[in-house]
């Protein structure tokens, strides 16, 4: 629980893309086929862990055992953050995951508790994690009208900034070009 994992999804993005462009793919092509072939298996397998950490907690609760069904349950909210404070190259739907995961996690704990340290309660947290998932929604389906009309430049650049910043700055970067806010 307190080591650091790494996702790969960025760096299997970009050899996918060499690898489409050394087989001919100009570069816009090359970043369409790697980023929509690009599989995310290990999101289902995150998902299951998060819920089987929310199953064990509602176990150690029935069994009497507070204090280990709060780990538990801090557990899977560590790993809804990790999950929904993405690193550039990440895909959205893995922020999407992490707050699902966390807003589960936070569901099942007392709504009037205290969450953190700067006075916020549970319901303060889980409110926030509702209103980062809308943001996040809503920034996609305006990238979904942008999209299909961009020219071939501005999809390279956008991919490019979607590696190296993270894809909700290359979202906002291409809603401000198009002026879409």
């Amino acid at each position: 629980s307190s080591k650091p994992f790494q996702d790969y999804t960025s760096e299997r993005y970009q050899d996918d893309t060499e690898a489409y462009m050394a087989a001919g793919y100009s570069v816009a092509d090359a970043k369409a086929a790697a980023g929509f072939q690009l599989l995310l298996p290990q999101l289902q397998e995150v998902k299951d862990l998060g819920l089987n950490l929310v199953e064990l907690s509602k176990s150690y609760q029935q069994a009497g055992d507070a204090s280990s069904a709060s780990a538990a349950l801090q557990l899977a909210i560590n790993l809804g953050e990790r999950y929904g404070t993405p690193s550039p190259g990440e895909p959205g739907i893995s922020q999407l995951v992490g707050l699902a995961l966390e807003g589960i996690a936070l569901k099942n704990m007392d709504a009037n508790s205290s969450y953190g340290t700067d006075g916020q309660t549970v319901q303060d947290r889980l409110k926030e994690v509702q209103q980062q998932r809308t943001a996040l929604e809503e920034r996609a389906r305006k990238v979904e009208a942008i999209v299909p009309t961009m020219p071939e430049q501005d999809w390279i650049s956008y991919r490019d900034r979607w590696l190296m910043f993270g894809e909700q700055n290359a979202e906002q970067w291409l809603i401000n070009k198009y002026d879409l806010n």
